[in-house]
């Protein structure tokens, strides 16, 4: 890897789908665009959310460019193909916030047997170090796969969303053995930090049900203080920026407001050094 800074890069993980992943991956995107930073999505989601929430259609290039070796022609830096595939977010985004974007073909990058492929995304992310202060990676849910362990290769610090049902358990407890496995010693990412497990989806007061209160018993008997005090809500607002693809930030309301203030938490509560990246 070339000599610098390393660059700030998180990875929202869980093994299970629906659990807020995407949303809290734009949330923070958001939110830290918001105070000024060069912020990029990277979607490894082949259904492509997170590319249309942040307003790009039928890209040009895509992750799937950054990962494919074609074996009839001497192999491109994955640093110079990033450059040439990030693009700044659509019309409604501010002009800080970026993307790699993905398509549906990169799903057959799973069962690409590339040597050393895992490792192309966190040299591409290096080679932008220049352009983006921070990285957040909307991660596929896929039990242990290639394209996550990428992900977990590439990324300095993890967020595990889960909401308060049996798949939000499952799910953050299968990322915390896929996890364990890159920072085991010989692992390909031993310093790799797990930030914690972010509450999402969270049904408000009146929704709430015994159901939820039992699974939210078994994440803070499981995991403690691995479970983070920001709690997201379900609100339909986000549904309404995701159609309008658009920034939660620039949403109006009070429910916007709220979920607004639990991003800003789980930013710097990540990322606490934000203020001297400004």
């Amino acid at each position: 890897m070339p000599e610098g800074e390393d660059p700030e890069i998180v990875a929202e993980v869980s093994e299970k789908g629906g659990v807020g992943k995407t949303s809290v991956t734009s949330g923070l995107i958001a939110v830290a665009a918001e105070q000024g930073l060069r912020v990029a999505g990277v979607d490894l989601d082949p259904r492509a959310t997170l590319t249309d929430e942040m307003g790009i259609t039928d890209p040009k290039l895509s992750v799937n460019d950054i990962y494919f070796v074609d074996p009839d022609e001497r192999p491109r830096d994955p640093a110079e193909i990033a450059r040439e595939t990030l693009v700044r977010a659509g019309k409604h985004w501010p002009s800080n916030a970026w993307i790699l974007p993905t398509v549906r073909k990169f799903g057959n990058r799973e069962t690409d047997q590339t040597t050393s492929m895992e490792y192309r995304l966190k040299r591409a992310l290096w080679g932008l170090r220049d352009l983006i202060d921070i990285f957040f990676i909307d991660c596929p849910p896929r039990p242990g796969g290639k394209i996550v362990g990428s992900a977990l290769i590439a990324s300095k610090k993890v967020l595990i969303p889960a909401t308060l049902q049996k798949d939000g358990y499952l799910g953050a407890r299968e990322a915390l053995a896929t996890i364990e496995h890159q920072t085991s010693p010989g692992g390909p990412n031993p310093d790799l930090e797990v930030v914690g497990i972010v509450r999402s989806i969270v049904p408000t007061k009146r929704n709430f049900t015994k159901v939820h209160e039992h699974w939210e018993k078994r994440l803070q008997e499981k995991w403690g203080d691995l479970v983070l005090p920001t709690v997201l809500h379900d609100y339909s607002v986000r549904e309404v920026c995701r159609t309008g693809s658009m920034p939660i930030t620039s949403a109006p309301g009070r429910e916007a407001k709220l979920l607004v203030a639990g991003y800003r938490e789980l930013l710097h509560h990540t990322v606490p050094t934000l203020k001297e990246k400004r």
